[in-house]
């Protein structure tokens, strides 16, 4: 996060110009914009607002994303400030549950943690990171309330004992850094329903592959027919129907790698990805966060019950290529559904919303007073941390010093390449001394984005956008 977190914000610039006529011109003026500032006009100012905490988490996500950690930092701790702080919920109890004071669900707390704890970390305040970590984990141990909940539920969050373990090992404590590089290398039994979904998700992982590769093969012959089609034609196209299937050799460099290969030495395998001695080695921690987190919807007959459900995730596997040579796979660290799935619910709070369902029915039925009865709000709570990733991953590696591309090849959960979701990173550095960490952000088709004018003539030729 260091290259992208220390790096100034992104601003959009405005040019006015005032041309009369018989006038003389007015000087171009210039003003600078930052999208952050945008945003921040959403974040609620008063500390009792039921949103005050929540309004943070999307601000800071935000501004993490832009890499601005200094306006992205005072906002997490806010936020995190009032996680201790006792709050009086009295509409929520006897209303709806969203007038409860937001503080997130367990895995939203521990993300909030993780957030202020990397930005801490990459400032060099070790100790400070360690307790954020630390608390991450015991966010995360609160979404078990259940006596016969098995304990692994509460000691899964990977991400937090990874960094954790990078923690102490800049504050050398060897032996807590190895137990918690441990701990992150320990893979959750997903259960009967885990097994269920991802049978479900590879059969949906083909059914995806036979759809893209009709788009795609449709796409190639619509661009790249400069006879039929002359004004559509560009000629650097791929035709990404043969690459949807083609096999790819995970130890051979990219067609356009660097004559000198910067990768020194990489994790070859998950199991040594986890050894102190290839984490004390990189001096590059690559973050990869993908796809979009679970979401909230309401059920029930009076909308009392919240549920949660994911979005689909389409890139399974990561490999990564510097300046073209192949630097081994990044590992996933972190699955927010994993962590929404298993969290219990909690008994008391669903008794009491299926209650007021219940008087609210009966109410109803009640003369004179079921109409004033149908207007009873006693729906659930369906807000989140909307701008949350849905998957991390990690990927250490040691290079040369100096500046690199980082190329991110994605594969879906049946091991077919997903093209579209390739992305390449520029400038990347590599310390002679230290570490650099950076956060990554891809998205679907980041590398394969066509100037509007084209866009529009293909949209009028019968294309139809898409987003996995």
């Amino acid at each position: 996060m260091k290259a992208n977190l220390r790096t100034s914000c992104v601003f959009g610039l405005t040019v006015a110009a005032c041309i009369t006529v018989g006038c003389k011109p007015e000087p171009v003026t210039t003003t600078w914009q930052n999208p952050l500032d945008t945003i921040e006009k959403n974040v609620v100012p008063d500390p009792d607002d039921v949103n005050y905490v929540l309004t943070r988490m999307e601000f800071a996500r935000a501004a993490v994303r832009l890499g601005c950690p200094m306006r992205a930092e005072p906002k997490l701790l806010e936020a995190y400030e009032q996680l201790d702080v006792d709050r009086e919920n009295t509409a929520a109890a006897l209303s709806s549950e969203k007038y409860k004071y937001y503080k997130g669900e367990t895995y939203e707390r521990a993300m909030l943690c993780m957030y202020l704890g990397l930005i801490r970390y990459n400032e060099g305040k070790y100790n400070d990171a360690r307790i954020l970590f630390s608390r991450a984990l015991t966010e995360d141990q609160k979404a078990v309330v259940e006596e016969d909940t098995p304990s692994i539920i509460g000691e899964d969050f990977a991400l937090a004992y990874y960094w954790l373990s990078r923690a102490y090992a800049k504050l050398s404590q060897a032996d807590n850094a190895r137990i918690a590089l441990r701990k992150a290398n320990v893979v959750t039994p997903r259960g009967r329903d885990g097994e269920k979904e991802l049978a479900k998700d590879r059969k949906e992982a083909m059914k995806a592959l036979a759809t893209r590769i009709e788009g795609e093969t449709w796409a190639w012959e619509t661009f790249h027919n400069q006879e039929k089609k002359p004004k559509l034609y560009v000629a650097d196209a791929v035709n990404l129907a043969v690459a949807c299937e083609q096999p790819c050799d995970p130890s051979a460099p990219l067609a356009d790698a660097a004559e000198v290969n910067p990768v020194e030495t990489f994790a070859a395998s998950r199991d040594e990805f986890f050894t102190p001695e290839v984490q004390s080695q990189a001096n590059l921690v690559l973050t990869i966060e993908l796809g979009a987190c679970p979401y909230k919807y309401l059920a029930g007959s009076q909308n009392e019950r919240t549920e949660i459900d994911r979005h689909t995730i389409r890139p399974h596997t990561v490999r990564v290529y510097m300046d073209g040579h192949p630097a081994g796979e990044a590992v996933e660290l972190l699955e927010l559904w994993d962590q929404a799935a298993t969290q219990d619910r909690i008994g008391e709070k669903d008794a009491a919303q299926t209650g007021k369902a219940i008087a609210k029915g009966i109410l109803k039925q009640v003369p004179l007073i079921g109409g004033a009865a149908g207007y009873w709000d006693v729906s659930g709570d369906a807000r989140y941390w909307t701008s949350l990733p849905g998957r991390v991953f990690v990927h250490v590696s040691k290079l040369t010093p100096g500046p690199h591309t980082a190329r991110l090849k994605m594969f879906d959960i049946n091991g077919k390449p997903l093209p579209r979701w390739t992305s390449t990173s520029y400038g990347i550095v590599a310390p002679a001394k230290g570490e650099n960490v950076v956060l990554l952000n891809p998205r679907y088709d980041v590398d394969n984005t066509l100037p509007p004018e084209l866009v529009a003539k293909a949209m009028d030729e019968g294309a139809k956008p898409i987003e996995e």
